[in-house]
C-alpha cells in the first residue's frame, strides 16, 4: 500500500490504579451535667494508606537525526530501505512502500510511576446542648475535621500527590416545636476554618518525551487557607392532617483567605502562544469564592393528601429549588460559572385501599431551566474547549407499582 498500514486503534495506552486502606479509632462520651445542660465530648484517630501509580504505553517516532552524519538524507534513506522504489508511471519517477518512513523510526515507550503515602490525623468533637424546655433547644459545637490526600493521577501532573484537608468548624444551632408540636424548625450559624482545602485547578505538565511539548491537566492542588460563614435553617409544618408543608435555605459567603498562586492556561485571553512568559498566566485565587459553593440557595414543598371513597388516596407532591451561581474554576472566570437556575418538580401519587396498586404521574422541570453541574476546561491545544455536565431538561412519566401479598 503506497500510504502505509490500514489499521485501526490507538496510539496511547493509559492505565491508573489506586488502592486504599483506611483504619479509624473513635470514642464519644456523652455528660448529663444537670436536667438542662449535656456536655458530649467524641475523639477519633484515623490512618490512610494509599498506594497508587499510573502506567502510559504510547506509539511515537523517533527522528532520524543521525542520518546526516552518514551523508544520507530521508529520501536516500527510503530508497537504501525499498521505502521508495522506482516506478516510471508514478510522479517522479518512484512511489512509496508499506515500509517507507515518513517522520522517523516507529517506537513504544512507557513511562511508570508510584506512590505510597500515609496520613495519620486524630480529630475531636465538642457539643454543649442547653435545654431550655421540652421543645426548644440551643447547641454549640467545635468539631476539628479531617480528609486525607491522594494522587493526582492524570496524564503525569505537575503534582502527583496532595496533602490532607484540615478544617475547624464552630457551629451555634437551635431546634424548636411549636403550635403542639405540629411546627419543626431547625436552624444554625456556622464557621469553617480550613488551614488546608482541596482545590480543582488546571496545571501546566512536563512534556512526556524529551522535547516534547507540555500539555495541561486538571489536577487537586491544597490551598492554603479558606474561610466559609454560613447560616442554614429548616422548617416543616403539619398544618392540616393532609397538608404538610416545608422548606430549608442557606447563605454561605465563602472565600481563599490565602496566597495561592496558579497558572492558567485555559485562558482564552491570554494563549500560550501569544504570552510565552508564565507569569502572565499565573494569577492569585486569593478573596476568590470556593468552588462549588453556591451563595444562596433555598426550597419549598408541599404535598396534600386526598381520601377518597373506598379506602383510596391520592396525594399531590411539589417541590421548587433556586441555586446561586457558583464557579467551577478558582479564577471566578465566566467562562467556568454556572449561572444561578431553578426548578420545579410535580408528582400525582394514587394508592389503592389495599395498598397493592401505585400509580404516579410526574413532571420533573416543570420550567425547563437547564443547570450547569461541572465545567471542564481545556487549553490551547483544544482550542479552549468548554465541556459541561447538566441537569435533565423537563421530564415527565407515568409509574405504575403493583406489590404482591399487600395488605
Amino acid at each position: 500500500m503506497s500510504h502505509g498500514i490500514n489499521s485501526i486503534g490507538s496510539d496511547l495506552l493509559y492505565h491508573t490504579q489506586t488502592k486504599r486502606e483506611a483504619y479509624a479509632l473513635y470514642t464519644q462520651g456523652v455528660w448529663d451535667i444537670n436536667d438542662t445542660f449535656t456536655l458530649t465530648v467524641g475523639l477519633r484517630y484515623a490512618e490512610d494508606e494509599v498506594l497508587a501509580e499510573e502506567n502510559l504505553w504510547r506509539y511515537t517516532e523517533l527522528a532520524p537525526g543521525f542520518l546526516p552524519a552518514f551523508g544520507l538524507d530521508m529520501f536516500t534513506y527510503n530508497l537504501l530501505n525499498g521505502g521508495v522504489v522506482a516506478d516510471a508511471e508514478a510522479p517522479g519517477g518512484f512511489r512509496g512502500t508499506d515500509r517507507a518512513v515518513n517522520g522517523g523510526f516507529p517506537a513504544a515507550i512507557s513511562v511508570y510511576r508510584q506512590f505510597k503515602r500515609t496520613d495519620k490525623e486524630t480529630t475531636g468533637r465538642v457539643n454543649l446542648d442547653w435545654n431550655l424546655s421540652d421543645n426548644a433547644m440551643i447547641y454549640l459545637s467545635a468539631t476539628s475535621g479531617y480528609r486525607s490526600g491522594g494522587n493526582n493521577l492524570v496524564f503525569f501532573s505537575a503534582t502527583p500527590d496532595y496533602d490532607p484537608e484540615e478544617l475547624m468548624a464552630y457551629e451555634l444551632g437551635y431546634k424548636l416545636q411549636l403550635l403542639d408540636n405540629s411546627l419543626q424548625l431547625n436552624g444554625s450559624f456556622y464557621y469553617y476554618d480550613y488551614e488546608s482545602i482541596h482545590t480543582v485547578a488546571t496545571e501546566v505538565t512536563p512534556p512526556l518525551v524529551p522535547g516534547g511539548a507540555p500539555g495541561t491537566t486538571t489536577s487537586v492542588l491544597p490551598a492554603p487557607g479558606a474561610e466559609i460563614y454560613g447560616i442554614e435553617a429548616e422548617a416543616m409544618w403539619l398544618a392540616t392532617d393532609n397538608l404538610t408543608l416545608g422548606g430549608n435555605f442557606s447563605f454561605t459567603p465563602s472565600e481563599y483567605t490565602k496566597d495561592l498562586f496558579i497558572q492558567d492556561p485555559a485562558e482564552v485571553g491570554t494563549p500560550e502562544s501569544l504570552f510565552p512568559d508564565t507569569n502572565k498566566l499565573t494569577q492569585n485565587i486569593k478573596g476568590n469564592q470556593i468552588l462549588q459553593v453556591p451563595e444562596f440557595k433555598y426550597t419549598v414543598w408541599g404535598s396534600y393528601g386526598f381520601p377518597l371513597a373506598g379506602g383510596s388516596r391520592l396525594e399531590v407532591l411539589g417541590v421548587y429549588n433556586w441555586i446561586d451561581e457558583v464557579y467551577y474554576s478558582p479564577f471566578e472566570s465566566k467562562g467556568e460559572r454556572s449561572d444561578a437556575y431553578d426548578r420545579l418538580d410535580l408528582r400525582a401519587t394514587w394508592t389503592s385501599a389495599g395498598s397493592n396498586w401505585i400509580v404516579s404521574a410526574f413532571v420533573n422541570n416543570v420550567f425547563n431551566d437547564v443547570g450547569v453541574l461541572q465545567v471542564l476546561r481545556e487549553g490551547e491545544a483544544e482550542s479552549f474547549r468548554r465541556s459541561a455536565g447538566t441537569t435533565v431538561p423537563r421530564l415527565y412519566g407515568l409509574e405504575l407499582t403493583y406489590s404482591l401479598g399487600a395488605l
